[in-house]
Parts: structure tokens; C-alpha cells; sequence
């Protein structure tokens, strides 16, 4: 154990909003027992490059994970809708005037009722969403696939800066994943969708990932589809490379033409997007003459600031004419897919070349930062909208509440009298939260640990940089178990529930008060920690604190003053929260944890 002086800035900042938030903590005894009390999280993050804000803007405009983005208009307002698979509440919908800042307006899936999700791994339920407007009837549509869940399905508002939207409505005859909605300007409606040619009922040409797009048309005044399933492509752009996962469909009319863009490839280092035309909706696609329109692929990976597995793309026409394109993509720190903050929003202006849309000509890096046109320009001299700084977010709740980006590890059964839980209603007091008119948030224990399957007593932000740190303070007291192990609270990474680290107050083998750093992989406790407490400095509140010394590091910290803090055991190995160690598609998040469970 060595003792360190922790950076002046980073301790004033965290000494001086844990002092002023959570005075009332600091001189207050502990909590009873059953109970953690903590001061509102603050996590910072360094923005990697430097730019000019008047003249260019900063790619991913959504940083952290937020995957799988899809884009709609309504006159100058822009939505965006990304995935959020296992996480409550379920897909978050931004907002924007100028395509640049944009603002979080609420999660369509915010009701516990609306996401009858099942305690599954964390890297499924709520996937690839899209969002369009429909001007025969006034409303806002996400389709949506809950894989593991109810299937296909799509929720209505009439305006998405409410935040209200409906109970979802299923599609049962909608097969597959990653549906979404064209509503053609003569007033009909398509849905098309992707699913493997066996499920489809069809010869596959090769064997694994040989996909369809299908499409049935939809009948939005009775909200269910009709007719007779139509095949619009199969095997890929390219069927003779046998491609593989043709995914994430999207189906637009512009000008005389109809256009089929399609995620190839997988979502992982050979992601691309490709796209397909026809004259008509319901067949007749053939590949367009450049493919793909966008891909990393083919670059090398030590190309400086890396950005790769682009793909799932959704298009946008603004109102002067031009066109834009929202996909994602992956910043790795080591290798080519090595990242811990998941597949974050990118957006780029589109090419016409040839009479089709190209969003990056191949053998092009994707830029970090990109120059403003004269619209984008017209249009943030007219913006109103202050922008989610996703380095910077501020404290994870305040005395109001907690914030409109916090996140639950699955979903949160509603309180015994409680008849629902809505997140964006239940701020103050939650499930198994409750926070004070001081900002102090008491997390009761339940006995569900992060390391199950169930919805543990964890409220977590994303993780949106390569580098970052956070700091909270705790007052708890531990208790023993019949089993030899005892309660424990304090700070939890979270990939997965078998790729975690916790840094927690908790007893040892023999009932003596520790702070306790673990480092989880594959499920097992790869590296432990364990620093004795006094009896004094037990009786205390702590000052917990975890900051990235290389995005591959991570070392955590504690104090009991704020200002001076001692380091805990050695670095851990960050690429436990990497998206390729635990193998699934989200990116880790940080948070508070309490639990009874181990």
C-alpha cells in the first residue's frame, strides 16, 4: 500500500462537490443497517482531441455506448434512438435543431411495464430501434426487436420532447431482428426486417449468417401488418464473397428510386454498410454500383485515432436538401477491438455519387473531427439546444433526483404498493432508492448480487472515454452473513456479470471491517485486495475513487478526508470491461452498488 496525492484538480473537484452535496453525510453517523448512503457520483472523462467548435464538430456526437443509432426529422427537429438491450429504462431518444448538440428527451421504454424482459445476460432484450415520423396520423414510431422477449413490436408519441410514449403493440408476423418503418409519401407503410433464410424458410447458400430482408406491408390506421411476405434481398451485396449478417434494414424513397440499406458483415472488425435500389418498395433490389458505402475494414488498425466496425447506418434528409448519415463505430486502445466504452453515434455528411448515397468512399478513415458546412453553420447560429457533454455529464443524481442518463442493470421490480416504476416520473424514490433534499442517495441492500442474473441494487452510468475517473463517498456499515460472507457497498465496473470489478466496504473472513477490491473474469475473482479498516476508520465515512492511469489500468483509491487518498493494492486490468473479453455487444458502465447477496 502506498500513499499518493492525488492530481490538485481532480481532488479540489471531487473534495468540493462530495463536501458541498452531501455535508449532511459527512457529520452524520453511519446509516442503519440495510442501508448504504452515498453522495451523488462524479465521473469525468478526457476529451481525446482538441477542436474548434465554431468551425467543425467532434465525432462520436454521442460518446459512450450508444449503439445501433437510427435518425428521423419533423420540420428543423432531429430524433435519434440507439439500443440499450438489457438495461432500464430502454431506449433513449435524443433531440437536436442543428445535427451537432444534442439533448436527451427521455427513454421510450421507461415503465417497467413496457419491457416484459426476463432476467437474461445483460447483452440481450431492447435491440436496434428505429424511429420515424408518419404524417398521416401525426406520430413518432420505434420499432424494435426484445430479443429473449415479446419479439417485434413498436411504441407512438405524438411529440417526442414529452418523453410519453404508448404501451408497446406486438408484430408477431414481423420475422427476425432490426425491423423498421417506411412510410411512403402515397400513404401506404412497409415494414421490412432480417432474419436467417432457414428461419425464412429458405436454402441458405452458406452456412452460418446467410440472411434475409423481408418486408409485409403495414397497415398503421389498425396498427398491424398485412398481405404477403415479400423477399427485397438475400446473401449479401456481394453473394459470391459469401457475406455475412445483412442486418439492420432501412428502406427509403428518394426521388423516383427506392433504397435498401443494409448493415454486412457482422458488428464486429468486418462491419460495412451496403445498399441496394429497385423503382418499387416490394422487390425487384439489385446492389447499387458502389458497395460498400461505408466500412474500416480494409485500413490498417495503427492509423492514428482509430475508429472502426462502422456500420448500421441511418440517413437523414434536412430541410434545405442535404443529406447526413448516423452509424456506429468503435475507438479501440489496443489492437483494432480492444474498448471499453462501447459502439458510440457517429455522424457524417452523404455523398451522391452515380445517382446513390455514399457516406464515406472506400479506403477513407472516418474522421475525429469534421468541418462544419454553411448549413450545419446556419444552423448552430440558430440553435437553442445546450448539448449533453458526454465527457462531463455532472453528478449521476442531485437532490431532485437522479439523472435522466442513469442506468439500471436490468429492470427494477416496482416497490411492495407500488403499481409501476417510471423512471421518468420516480426520480427521488425508486425501488430500492431514496434521495434526500440534501443529495444524499440511500441504496437499500438487496440479495441479488451483480454477479447473477437479477436486477441488483446498482445505479450506473456509460462509460464514455478511453480515460476517466469517478469518486463518491460512502457511509455504511457492514454486517455478517450466516454463510461467512457479508453485505458490501461501494463502486462497481460492469461489463457483465461475469467481466465486473467492485470496490467495496464489506468483512473479511473473520468479521473484520475491509475495503475490498475485486477483479472478476470469466466469472471467477481473478485478483483481490483486501485493506484493513480501525475500528475508528470503520465508524467513518469513506471517499471512494477510481481513475484510468492507461485506458488498459485502472486504479482505484480511497480517503477519509477527501483530500489525501491512499491507493488500493495494484492496477487493475481494464480489458476486463472490454466488449471482446466479455463477448457481447454493450459497452461497461460505472455506478453505486449495494448487496446482501455475497
Amino acid at each position: 500500500m502506498r500513499t499518493l496525492q492525488i492530481f490538485p484538480t481532480l481532488a479540489q473537484l471531487c473534495a468540493a462537490v462530495i463536501l458541498t452535496a452531501g455535508a449532511e453525510a459527512c457529520t452524520s453517523p453511519l446509516p442503519e443497517e440495510g442501508t448504504a448512503l452515498f453522495t451523488p457520483l462524479q465521473y469525468s472523462a478526457n476529451q481525446p482531441v482538441s477542436y474548434d467548435p465554431e468551425t467543425e464538430y467532434l465525432n462520436p456526437i454521442l460518446p459512450g455506448f450508444y449503439p445501433d443509432p437510427s435518425i428521423c426529422r419533423k420540420d428543423g427537429d432531429y430524433y435519434i434512438v440507439t439500443s440499450t438491450f438489457g438495461y432500464f429504462p430502454g431506449l433513449p431518444v435524443w433531440h437536436s435543431t442543428d445535427l451537432v448538440h444534442w439533448e436527451l428527451t427521455g427513454h421510450a421504454l421507461s415503465r417497467y411495464g413496457q419491457m416484459p424482459i426476463p432476467d437474461l445476460p445483460i447483452r440481450m432484450g431492447v435491440f436496434a430501434p428505429q424511429i420515424s415520423y408518419n404524417p398521416g396520423n401525426g406520430l413518432f414510431y420505434i420499432i424494435n426487436t426484445v430479443v429473449g422477449g415479446i419479439g417485434n413490436f413498436f411504441v407512438t408519441t405524438d411529440d417526442p420532447l414529452k418523453g410519453e410514449w404508448s404501451d408497446p403493440v406486438r408484430l408477431p408476423d414481423v420475422l427476425g431482428i432490426d425491423p423498421s418503418i417506411l412510410f411512403d409519401t402515397d400513404g401506404k407503410a412497409y415494414i421490412v426486417s432480417s432474419e436467417g433464410l432457414a428461419g425464412a424458410g429458405l436454402e441458405p447458400l452458406y452456412d452460418d449468417g446467410d440472411n434475409a430482408i423481408l418486408m409485409l406491408e403495414f397497415d398503421w390506421r389498425n396498427g398491424k401488418t398485412t398481405g404477403e411476405r415479400k423477399i427485397l434481398a438475400m446473401h449479401g451485396a456481394d453473394p459470391s464473397s459469401n457475406p455475412r449478417w445483412l442486418e439492420g434494414p432501412h428502406l427509403y424513397h428518394i426521388g423516383d428510386k427506392y433504397f435498401l440499406m443494409c448493415a454486412e458483415g457482422g458488428t464486429e472488425q468486418g462491419h460495412s454498410e451496403v445498399i441496394f435500389q429497385s423503382d418499387r418498395p416490394d422487390g425487384g433490389f439489385e446492389p447499387c454500383a458502389i458497395n460498400p458505402i461505408l466500412t474500416q475494414r480494409d485500413l490498417p488498425a495503427e492509423r492514428e485515432n482509430l475508429i472502426n466496425c462502422t456500420g448500421h447506418a441511418g440517413l437523414v434528409q434536412t430541410e434545405a436538401g442535404n443529406w447526413y448519415a448516423v452509424f456506429l463505430g468503435v475507438e479501440p486502445y489496443e489492437g483494432d477491438y480492444y474498448f471499453n466504452n462501447g459502439r458510440q453515434t457517429f455522424l457524417l455528411p452523404v455523398q451522391w455519387i452515380d445517382g446513390q448515397p455514399v457516406i464515406l468512399p472506400q479506403g477513407q478513415p472516418v474522421p475525429k473531427t469534421v468541418p462544419l458546412d454553411n448549413e450545419l453553420k446556419a444552423l448552430a447560429a440558430a440553435n437553442t439546444v445546450a448539448g449533453f457533454d458526454g465527457f462531463n455529464p455532472g453528478p449521476l443524481w442531485d437532490k431532485d433526483g437522479i439523472a435522466d442518463f442513469a442506468m439500471f442493470i436490468r429492470r427494477p421490480v416496482p416497490a411492495e404498493g407500488q403499481s409501476d416504476f417510471d423512471f421518468a416520473r420516480d426520480r427521488k424514490i425508486g425501488p430500492f432508492y431514496r434521495i434526500d433534499d440534501h443529495g444524499n442517495l440511500s441504496l437499500s441492500l438487496k440479495p441479488v448480487s451483480a454477479r447473477s442474473l437479477g436486477n441488483p441494487s446498482a445505479i450506473c452510468e456509460r462509460i464514455t472515454s478511453k480515460k476517466f475517473s469517478a469518486s463518491t463517498k460512502l457511509s455504511f456499515r457492514p454486517t455478517a452473513r450466516e454463510d461467512s460472507s457479508a453485505t458490501m457497498a461501494g463502486l462497481l465496473l460492469y461489463q457483465n456479470h461475469r467481466q465486473l470489478m467492485q470496490f467495496v466496504k464489506t468483512l473479511d473472513e473473520t468479521g473484520s471491517p475491509v475495503l475490498r477490491l475485486d477483479q472478476i473474469r470469466k466469472g471467477e475473482v481473478e485478483r483481490r485486495y483486501d485493506i484493513g479498516l480501525t475500528d475508528s476508520q470503520a465508524r467513518k465515512p469513506v471517499y471512494l475513487m477510481v481513475e484510468t492511469l492507461t485506458p488498459s489500468e485502472y486504479a482505484f483509491s480511497y480517503s477519509f478526508d477527501g483530500k489525501i487518498y491512499i491507493r488500493a493494492g495494484e492496477a487493475l486490468d481494464g480489458r476486463v470491461l472490454s466488449t471482446l473479453e466479455g463477448g457481447d455487444f454493450q459497452g461497461a458502465v460505472i455506478g453505486i452498488y449495494a448487496t446482501s447477496a455475497e
